[in-house]
């Protein structure tokens, strides 16, 4: 583990190096004077670790070490049952972006432009698809795809590219065209402009074979420092204008660690690790924070509430003719024996 010295200041810190919090710190580090701290709960070397870069092992490193392993609350309800789920949360160098499935789209126009109600409308699609764009590089090696894509994303971090197309499911593809074509509903490639409605073939964070992530944003940037497998226990924060100083984490041994940013702290450790660190350090719902007798600093009923997930709802069909993938997924090559 890298070492840094107790009560060390940067100008910032970032706590969390997951999907967004790189990201962040990947831009601050424009600034070629700024001093920038990562701090992170998984490994530091996501970006040569062969389990996380290795896209067909993606299912099998879930409820590894690289995944915080949630579970799902119980929902009792006479008319549903459910049995406890996993709830997949990267826990490495570049977070979720380390273990989810890969697919990269930028969202809808409608959904961005209802942020201006609670951000203002900086946070709204016109002014921040810039930005969306900025963090990847896309790739069409072999000019398969229309040249107007390449506006998707340029001069980024992070490659993206379209998904292989596997020859043994041409069939499949074919007949599911024409069965979307027969309903009337379109077919594109350009589902990055704001409208994201129709049949395309899949754009991924995987390129030449390997994931990309959020983790090499943060590599090789000399004003970044990254420290990893440390848990973040508080915030420091001043009494008198209950602002942000600093942040105290645990290593492995059990030893405690405080360090201050002269500038700001960004707290980043997504939607379950956040509202926790903000309530251990007494922003929260204050009858919560009673009961684990937390002082409260910031009696706030929301945080650690209202959160709300997209679904995920996967079809499973028998096929008439069947199209095997056996001799893709049999392939020879360096995972034959993973």
């Amino acid at each position: 583990m890298m070492t840094v010295q107790d009560g060390a200041r940067f100008d910032f810190i970032v706590v969390g190096g997951g999907t967004a919090g790189n990201i962040v710190a990947c831009r601050l580090a424009e600034s070629p004077n700024a001093r920038i701290l990562v701090v992170e709960a998984g490994i530091g070397t996501s970006k040569d670790n062969e389990e996380i870069r290795t896209p067909g092992l993606a299912m099998e490193i879930r409820g590894s070490q690289y995944d915080w392993a949630y579970k799902t609350t119980m929902v009792k309800r006479d008319d549903y049952e459910r049995i406890e789920k996993p709830n997949t949360r990267g826990k490495a160098l570049g977070g979720s972006s380390s273990l989810n499935y890969f697919s990269w789209v930028p969202g809808s126009k409608g959904t961005f432009d209802m942020w201006e109600e609670y951000g203002g409308n900086e946070w709204t699609w016109d002014p921040l698809v810039p930005y969306l764009r900025k963090s990847v590089t896309y790739h069409d090696d072999a000019g398969l795809y229309p040249p107007e894509l390449k506006h998707i994303g340029s001069g980024g971090p992070i490659p993206i590219a379209h998904a292989d197309l596997i020859p043994e499911m041409k069939g499949f593809r074919d007949l599911l065209t024409r069965a979307w074509k027969s309903t009337g509903q379109p077919v594109t490639e350009n589902i990055f402009d704001g409208e994201m409605h129709g049949l395309t073939h899949s754009v991924n964070t995987i390129y030449k074979g390997r994931r990309s992530g959020s983790f090499l944003a943060v590599a090789d940037k000399q004003n970044i420092t990254i420290l990893p497998e440390v848990h973040s226990k508080r915030l420091i924060i001043d009494d008198a204008d209950r602002t942000a100083k600093g942040v105290t984490v645990i290593t492995g041994t059990g030893q405690e660690l405080s360090f201050y940013a002269t500038r700001e702290v960004i707290v980043s450790q997504g939607v379950f690790e956040t509202p926790k660190l903000l309530m251990l350090s007494g922003i929260g719902p204050a009858p919560e924070l009673a009961k684990h007798n937390i002082p409260v600093i910031v009696d706030s009923r929301h945080v650690g509430q209202h959160l709300l997930d997209h679904p995920g709802v996967p079809f499973v069909l028998r096929l008439k003719d069947s199209f095997s993938m056996d001799s893709h997924v049999l392939r020879k090559g360096p995972l034959q024996n993973q």
